[in-house]
């Protein structure tokens, strides 16, 4: 069940008519995470939101969706930029055997 609020929220934030809009919401029921499938930085963020507000808290398709206890959709607003993002490793930061280093990685001339 989706609250008139919630209908429109949808339509402004995400660009949907109306019966987009109650579809997106229902989808975002079956199929969206909850905060205890998260990772631990995206958990304890959805966590903090969900004790603010007392609700359910579900994230789908770079939204967070607020439901009531109840069920029924409340709003919907877009996550942060950096939720849901892996954190980029970029290999060593010291070399540690520069011998072993040197041998694969510097071209050798052709005498």
């Amino acid at each position: 069940m989706n609250s008139k609020h919630s209908i429109e929220r949808a339509k402004e934030r995400a660009g949907l008519n109306e019966e987009q809009a109650a579809r997106f919401i229902r989808k975002a029921s079956e199929r969206g995470k909850s905060a205890e499938e998260m990772p631990k930085k995206e958990r304890q963020y959805m966590e903090r939101k969900e004790t603010a507000t007392n609700c359910r808290t579900i994230y789908y398709n770079n939204y967070f969706f607020i439901f009531s206890l109840e069920g029924t959709c409340i709003t919907l607003y877009e996550a942060p930029v950096w939720f849901g993002k892996k954190s980029h490793y970029d290999g060593k930061e010291k070399i540690r055997d520069t011998k072993k280093y040197i041998r694969y990685s510097v071209a050798r001339e052709v005498a």
